[in-house]
């Protein structure tokens, strides 16, 4: 609710900020020339007429010259001498661009010397009020309308996103169920938001037409090469354009578009399953991509800078056939949900959700919606476990591994070997470094600047850690009353960790890296971790690509080190794995 608030304060700024530079720039400008349509003309006499100059900072530090037409004159009105030295109707605005100063000199000038006189137009009701140019110049007035336009379209954009939205709580809301707490989930018939998408679309189109047309306007007819220019920066206003119509066509052809759930809610260890009925006529052989998408948000915040994020943790397509009804195309999906995933969870600093896309041409129209879908952990879930249980890896898959972490099992010695290798995703953390070694140095080289060899340095802590973690690796040994881990560097030997049962609490498998390339997850590795009843942690590697692995091989090493029967069982057991 606070965010809510101040982004109405936000946007409310925004806004208001537009609002006062179009009152002072623009609209006084056109009161202005309107009042002065009743004004008087009356020859004057030019006393001087200079372009004066001076220098502007920047807000990045930098200087711009700008320039103004200084001119005094003097005018009889009824016998009487006044003076005067407004040039224009913003007289007191100064441009960067000196030809329009130096052209209305000329102009000056030239009238002057031609005639002897120059004419000015005088106010009948108070005469000491006289300018010599009354006309308005068109082509700024329209680009600082744009300009406050942007600030006052943003701001009443930000205003709105920002307004809190009245939800009524459901009738039979169950907080033990929190899917039904949400209006949109009261049902397993969900709505999409291809409404609002409408109004989006059109109003983005609306804010780059205004924010490009300023630039086109203030580049149009300086030179050829810069109304070239001024015409090519309509092309993002004018695409944007051409994307609202085609959704609003979209929405208005297909209206709303319910989706049914099968499961409901759809289960993490379970499945995600629906259909919907698209109106309209389709052929047999009409396709339609459905895809099921967990997207992570979450906020960071450094200092007073507050950075919002989102990356697509969780995605699975398929490609499934309309099938022709007599009230439009039915599709059908269905999604195998793994049971490490995360749940839906309600909009917060940190949270997931879970949305179904489709899409497709249908009837001749692209059909594209997106629909937020609950998916939670139920009674019905599955847990890893159980998913491993009902679904084992295939004999390739455990092949696979054997070769990878190089398992043996030796039935005579009543233990089990294996190796973990270093993870390779720490190979980014020393790429960094090494990156940051090269620029220090050649700042240091380069420049001859201190600076450099401190980053240099710094680099070192990325490329120690990476180097460390690629080079770590364990070699374990599993019998029934012990366990040996040897940690090594590489080949180099680093210490070796001898346990009997007595001292292991657990072994867990947890998400020891994940990385995002663009907005989506594009890898995570799972590792083991061996937990000792003093509350010591041995990291054990392994590097898998899913939970579901790493728990195979925890369950393995479990299966044999808590075997305390005979050797015929240990077979029996060994025989299972």
């Amino acid at each position: 609710m606070f965010m809510k608030k101040g982004g109405v304060f936000f946007g409310g700024i925004f806004f208001l900020a537009g609002l006062v530079a179009f009152y002072f720039i623009v609209l006084s400008a056109v009161i202005d020339a309107s009042r002065m349509q009743f004004w008087q003309a009356t020859k004057a006499q030019l006393n001087s007429a200079d372009v004066s100059s001076f220098q502007s900072r920047n807000d990045n530090g930098g200087y711009t010259t700008m320039y103004k037409l200084d001119i005094q004159y003097r005018y009889k009105v009824a016998g009487t001498d006044y003076f005067g030295n407004r040039a224009k109707i913003r007289n007191d605005n100064s441009t960067s661009d000196s030809s329009d100063a130096y052209t209305l000199l000329s102009k000056v000038n030239h009238e002057q010397s031609s005639q002897q006189s120059i004419t000015v137009w005088y106010n009948p009701s108070n005469v000491n009020e006289s300018i010599y140019d009354r006309t308005l110049d068109f082509q700024f007035l329209l680009m600082m309308t744009l300009f406050s336009s942007v600030f006052m379209a943003i701001g009443l954009g930000i205003i709105s996103y920002s307004r809190p939205e009245k939800e009524e709580k459901p009738v039979n809301a169950n907080p033990e169920k929190p899917w039904t707490t949400r209006s949109q989930w009261a049902s397993p018939i969900i709505y999409s938001n291809a409404q609002m998408s409408v109004k989006y679309a059109w109003y983005f189109a609306i804010v780059s037409g205004l924010f490009f047309g300023m630039f086109s306007v203030a580049l149009f007819g300086q030179n050829p090469i810069a109304t070239i220019f001024s015409l090519l920066f309509l092309v993002v206003p004018l695409w944007l354009v051409i994307r609202a119509r085609r959704i609003q066509k979209e929405w208005l052809y297909f209206k709303k578009v319910p989706l049914t759930l099968g499961t409901y809610p759809g289960l993490v260890g379970g499945k995600v399953k629906g259909s919907l009925t698209i109106p309209g006529q389709s052929s047999a052989s009409e396709k339609c991509t459905v895809t099921l998408n967990c997207t992570k948000y979450w906020t960071e915040r450094s200092g007073s800078k507050t950075e919002s994020n989102q990356s697509i943790i969780y995605s699975k397509a398929q490609i499934t056939i309309a099938r022709p009804s007599l009230k439009g195309s039915n599709i059908d999906f269905s999604f195998d949900v793994p049971a490490d995933k995360p749940q839906s969870s309600a909009p917060s600093k940190s949270y997931h959700k879970w949305t179904i896309a489709i899409k497709g041409n249908l009837s001749g129209f692209n059909f594209n919606r997106e629909y937020e879908v609950p998916v939670f952990v139920t009674q019905e879930s599955m847990s890893v476990a159980d998913e491993l249980q009902q679904k084992p890896l295939t004999s390739s898959e455990k092949s696979a591994m054997n070769k990878r972490l190089a398992v043996d099992v030796s039935l005579v010695k009543e233990e089990m070997t294996l190796h973990t290798p270093g993870s390779k995703d720490s190979l980014f953390i020393a790429g960094i470094g090494a990156i940051f070694f090269i620029i220090g140095i050649s700042i240091a080289t380069i420049g001859g600047s201190l600076f450099g060899l401190v980053f240099a340095a710094m680099s070192f802590v990325f490329l120690g850690l990476g180097t460390w973690g690629y080079g770590r690796n364990c070699k374990i040994k599993v019998k029934p009353d012990s366990l040996q881990v040897d940690v090594y560097f590489f080949s180099r030997p680093v210490k070796t960790v001898l346990l009997d049962k007595t001292e292991v609490d657990s072994i867990e498998a947890f998400s020891s890296s994940k990385e995002h390339t663009n907005g989506k997850q594009t890898s995570e590795k799972f590792c083991l971790r061996l937990l000792t009843n003093t509350g010591k942690r041995i990291d054990l590697g392994g590097d898998f690509n899913s939970m579901k692995n790493a728990l195979h091989l925890k369950q393995r090493i479990e299966q044999l080190f808590e075997v305390v029967e005979p050797m015929a069982s240990i077979t029996e057991s060994n025989a299972k794995l």
